[in-house]
């Protein structure tokens, strides 16, 4: 299960890497503000580069994400972001379409995946 959430985290990484085309965000952010421009972008390259570590340390330390405390925590931390997301994602995006609901579901799953391996 390890192994799975990061491929989900991977994933999410690549996915974020894309948002620029995805969301046309060369037009889209040309409406506001070079500050909230650069706060979109720079938010989501964080973001992206947090799921590629998260991703590595699940391919690469499986057995001390599972056996120590800090491993532990930051699954369970996980859970916990995808939780949130989840939570976001019904206040803040129109469900009535496709993609939205695609989405919470991806987001339900990533609550999963993180937290399985520790019950």
């Amino acid at each position: 299960m390890i192994k799975f959430a990061a491929f989900f985290n991977f994933a999410f990484g690549v996915f974020h890497l894309f948002f620029w085309r995805l969301l046309h965000w060369k037009e889209q952010l040309n409406r506001v503000s070079l500050v909230n421009r650069a706060v979109v972008q720079t938010l989501n390259l964080c973001l992206a580069f947090m799921f590629f570590l998260v991703a590595y340390l699940g391919f690469f330390n499986t057995a001390e994400i599972q056996s120590t405390k800090i491993g532990q925590t930051l699954y369970v931390g996980m859970a916990f972001f995808w939780f949130l997301r989840t939570i976001a994602q019904v206040y803040f995006y129109p469900l009535k379409e496709r993609v939205h609901q695609i989405l919470l579901i991806l987001f339900i799953i990533g609550i999963f995946v993180h937290i399985l391996p520790f019950l």
